[in-house]
């Protein structure tokens, strides 16, 4: 009873310690894949599309289903859900130990399935490995019942979850197998009946791979191609045995070296140490062993033809192979058993470190949207430009998706869209009739070192019809004229757009082509938002005396202070950097201010951890790692808003490394006003490229007028190392 309770504390135990190591924030790109797909298609088109991908859908069907409970739109949530179906491996853990040799064994498998770094990893993980590890564990438990005390309970137990491990990954079916052909060699009573049955699962899952295997096979194998390593089959082993150890974040050489040395010391204490019972290992423990090492060598044959080798697909024999392992050194030499902690112990503090190695964009694209965007919507060309769950104010759409194409464009006044900058054939006559109906307010395209992942990033507004019309009477040297001023929206609040309409014309035919400006800009002449554009069509192609209606839209940025704000319009050549700009008819000046706009506070309740000093109050800061094409960079924003008057140039951001003090620049140039505001200003802060030899715990320092407000610890990455879980021995790429 005691070994029970014990096992119920590990639960709450490593649910603590899993919450506490995981990034509640980021999510990686394979696990971005689950949240898109989850989260953009309906129980069907996830099948279908799973169907090009590498996974069965169970899954993501299990991701589906939180997501239409709850509506989460942080990656936590989804964290909670695998961490609570992969914890149900703690109680089984100890029934397979016990099942196979005595409930010390059982108690044995639990300590040390808690505090094993792989099993952690696996468990806050938004992917379908830390389910694998316990259906693996239950699967094997009662196969074991099955092959010694077979009943109708256990067989319908078996065959439901060969179901539900056939449909959540296809590595499952190596253990599968080794189950059935063993079953089928003992022939235990009714296993004959079991068997049939199993063949109507069996059946069902064919017709899945009817669908699925080319496509995924094809998918997988280009993918996994581009990883510069092909392991042997023993290196597939070896690679297991100190992923086991270890887990998939620690170095490589400590983990082939702690991998090493803890074999050799298994193997010594199993050689030199007489069991303290001298009777010979359970039976058990053999088949253990069979439908451990049976998957895990078809596994490493399988590196012979296809590149699938990474530790995590062996996630169903996790349990088995421990308890494998620890059996027969808990039999010689209980105290050894200990010895299978400490490599793990020591892995435990890397996992951390993911927390600042987030997988979406380019620094310039992320810093424009998050100051610029507000809340709007993101379409998105391909999936691994989706800023969404890293930016969770952001919303990812599927562009390539019709009805999530249509909901975007008409539920949404404003929306971003991000192409493939190398795929813009497919989007490019989309984009050009789109502007019929909608302005563009922000162009810029985002460089990349790989040719996929260079995007091109665009916000569109949709034009409205203007609610009153302004005679305004103005004419250019040139001959163009602006004839009325069409009012949309009188005023506007950080982060949305503003929108005017134009009457113009031009009084003689014009060969040149001219940019229209349109200028946001304060009492003392500063410019705080802009946006450039020829209109559409271009002014040479226009009639003498025709009237052209031309809308305009200008995203008013996150660090816009509230007050008062002048409109100001021109023209200078295309191609030119701004000027020389057009003179008016008489040379009085080269711009027209044609109004005045209202900019509104953004008044946001303060974060927990708020914190004041002087005129000022800034918020917690929000510190993540990007990567540019120039190398990895560290990127902050700051929202901050003041109580009596206080200079934008007031603040700094620096980081304190143990090389020296590196300090960074604002994304986007804020003129140096002094500002009252009761909103929030957002800024986003950029550090110059970082380099090191290895991680680093640094400070982020947060000043005003020299005094420090804020002072966080963050971990920084060297800006030549790329940490991945999938090969452990070469996690670190020089790129």
């Amino acid at each position: 009873m005691s070994m029970r309770w014990g096992v119920l504390a590990t639960i709450p135990l490593t649910f603590w310690v899993t919450l506490a190591l995981m990034p509640p924030e980021l999510a990686q790109i394979d696990e971005k894949h689950v949240l898109w797909q989850a989260s953009s298609y309906g129980v069907i088109e996830i099948a279908r599309n799973l169907t090009r991908d590498s996974h069965p859908p169970l899954y993501y069907w299990l991701v589906h289903l939180w997501w239409e409970i709850g509506g989460f739109d942080r990656p936590y949530a989804y964290r909670v859900l695998s961490i609570l179906l992969g914890l149900t491996a703690l109680p089984l853990a100890f029934q397979l130990g016990k099942q196979t040799a005595g409930p010390r064994i059982g108690m044995w498998a639990v300590i040390l399935i808690a505090l094993n770094p792989f099993y952690i990893f696996q468990l806050f993980l938004i992917r379908m490995y830390g389910s694998v590890i316990a259906l693996g564990a239950a699967s094997t438990w009662v196969w074991l019942l099955l092959l010694q005390r077979p009943s109708p309970q256990r067989w319908l137990a078996w065959m439901i979850l060969q179901g539900i491990l056939l449909f959540t990954h296809y590595y499952n079916v190596l253990l599968l197998l080794c189950q059935i052909v063993i079953l089928g060699l003992y022939r235990p009573r009714g296993w004959h009946i079991g068997l049939m049955i199993s063949t109507l699962l069996w059946g069902a899952f064919g017709l899945w791979l009817l669908q699925a295997y080319a496509g995924s096979l094809e998918n997988t194998v280009r993918n996994l191609s581009a990883i510069p390593v092909r392991p042997r089959p023993w290196e597939v082993l070896e690679h297991f045995w100190a992923s086991w150890l270890t887990g998939p974040l620690s170095d490589g050489h400590f983990a082939r070296a702690a991998g090493l040395a803890t074999a050799l010391g298994a193997l010594a204490v199993w050689i030199c140490k007489e069991p303290r019972k001298r009777a010979p290992l359970p039976v058990q423990w053999r088949l253990i062993g069979m439908v451990s090492w049976l998957p895990l060598a078809m596994g490493a044959g399988i590196a012979l033809r296809w590149p699938f080798f990474g530790a995590r697909y062996f996630a169903m024999v996790l349990i088995p192979f421990l308890v494998w392992v620890i059996t027969p050194i808990a039999l010689r030499a209980r105290w050894f058993v200990i010895t299978f902690l400490v490599p793990g112990l020591i892995s435990l503090p890397a996992m951390p470190l993911i927390q600042s190695f987030p997988d979406a964009g380019d620094t310039k694209e992320i810093a424009a949207m998050q100051i610029l965007g507000g809340e709007d919507p993101i379409l998105i060309q391909a999936w691994w430009h989706s800023l969404w769950p890293e930016y969770p104010r952001f919303r990812s759409y599927d562009w390539n998706d019709p009805r999530q194409r249509a909901i975007v464009l008409s539920q949404h006044p404003s929306f971003w869209f991000i192409g493939v900058t190398l795929y813009r054939g497919n989007w490019e006559e989309w984009v050009t009739d789109l502007q019929r109906t909608h302005t563009v307010d922000f162009y810029t395209e985002i460089d990349h070192f790989v040719p996929e992942r260079r995007a091109t990033v665009i916000h569109f507004t949709r034009k409205a019809q203007p609610v009153r019309w302004d005679p305004f009477t103005v004419r250019w040297e040139n001959g163009l004229q602006l004839q009325a001023i069409g009012r949309i929206d009188e005023s506007a609040k950080p982060g949305h757009p503003l929108r005017i309409a134009l009457r113009m014309s031009t009084d003689r035919p014009l060969t040149s082509r001219w940019t229209l400006f349109l200028h946001l800009v304060d009492e003392h002449g500063q410019l705080w938002s802009n946006w450039d554009a020829e209109p559409e069509p271009g002014v040479q192609h226009w009639a003498p005396g025709q009237t052209i209606e031309v809308h305009r839209s200008l995203l008013i940025p996150l660090y816009t202070p509230p007050g008062r704000y002048r409109l100001q319009i021109g023209w200078y050549p295309t191609g030119a950097p701004g000027f020389p700009r057009l003179p008016l008819e008489g040379g009085a000046s080269d711009s027209l201010i044609i109004g005045e706009i209202e900019v509104h506070p953004r008044v946001d309740p303060a974060r927990v951890g708020s914190l004041s000093a002087g005129p000022v109050e800034v918020e917690p800061p929000v510190a993540r790692m990007v990567q540019g094409i120039d190398g990895w960079r560290l990127e902050v924003q700051v929202r901050w808003r003041s109580r009596s008057y206080a200079r934008v140039s007031g603040w700094q951001v620096m980081l304190r490394t143990p090389d020296g003090s590196i300090p960074l620049q604002r994304a986007y140039r804020i003129p140096d006003a002094t500002v009252v505001t009761p909103g929030w200003l957002t800024e986003i802060w950029i550090s110059p490229p970082l380099s090191g030899t290895r991680p680093a715990l640094s400070v982020l320092e947060i000043l005003y007028e020299g005094h420090r407000i804020i002072g966080r610890p963050v971990w920084i990455f060297p800006a030549d190392t790329g940490w991945v879980y999938g090969w452990v021995f070469l996690n670190r790429f020089p790129r």
